[in-house]
């Protein structure tokens, strides 16, 4: 898969076929998230997945959804949660998005769906132990009458220059700068990771000593720390799909002009 047109043609899916996957397909949908469980050990992440999404939806209608709808899906899969705390939201939105990857690729319509508004007595009933934490299930399915790559409208991105820095916040990286380290296609489709509502809450900031540093534009809310666990995960995968394997590490720092440095990774 090029993660650079990934991206750039991924769809969000709201009307699902009703019909059950395969046998086949169960065992792979259970290989995979098997898969990234092993591979994320140290992170001890866990999913869950709910087979019934028909009760899952009917319990969550009027409470939960996408901007507010609840979407009807055959499936839903959560990750278990320990807490509400900034890095257990990034381990979620990193995590959630890796295996939504993986079910967009095999042609399967997906949808992020916002809980965490829900009553917590609620999610417990649905969800189990730790269930209070999930604020968010990707529902998914075959989509109704719908290509999960189809060519339709794509919602506004920030052009690179507003998101990527160099030296300082507040100084755009230059067409050269990105080229010179090999970085213009990666910024040039990051910007279409996806983010709630749409916020792009991301800002890049490419420094002196090696390293790129990662934002978070806290004017967006508490829910961004999920969406920059999506977008880290994105620049992993657009890096290694060009031969490079890099990891960002978390990290605290003081606040410039209202971002919340999270993460760094080297250049």
């Amino acid at each position: 898969m090029v993660m650079t047109n990934f991206l750039q043609k991924r769809r969000t899916v709201r009307e699902f076929d009703p019909a059950k996957l395969s046998a086949m397909e169960m065992d792979w949908l259970k290989d995979t998230l098997a898969k990234i469980e092993k591979q994320s050990e140290a992170s001890s992440v866990s999913f869950a997945l709910y087979e019934n999404g028909q009760a899952i939806a009917e319990a969550l209608k009027g409470k939960a959804g996408y901007s507010g709808v609840m979407i009807e899906a055959p499936y839903y899969i959560a990750l278990r949660a320990k807490s509400h705390e900034k890095a257990e939201l990034i381990r979620t939105g990193y995590y959630l998005e890796m295996l939504n990857t993986e079910l967009i690729e095999k042609n399967l319509g997906t949808c992020w769906i916002t809980t965490a508004h829900v009553d917590k007595d609620l999610k417990k009933s649905l969800f189990g132990e730790g269930g209070e934490f999930v604020d968010y299930i990707i529902g998914f399915g075959k989509a109704e009458k719908q290509d999960v790559f189809e060519e339709d409208r794509v919602s506004p991105r920030l052009s690179v220059d507003k998101i990527v820095f160099k030296d300082r916040i507040g100084s755009p990286a230059s067409l050269t700068d990105l080229e010179n380290y090999g970085l213009f296609d990666v910024f040039s489709s990051i910007r279409f990771a996806p983010s709630h509502v749409n916020a792009q809450p991301w800002r890049f900031l490419l420094k002196e000593d090696g390293n790129i540093d990662l934002y978070l534009d806290k004017s967006k809310g508490e829910k961004s720390y999920v969406d920059i666990g999506v977008v880290m995960f994105y620049y992993e995968a657009m890096l290694k799909s060009t031969g490079t394997e890099k990891t960002w590490t978390l990290i605290e720092g003081a606040d410039v002009d209202g971002l919340e440095p999270v993460a760094t990774i080297s250049l």
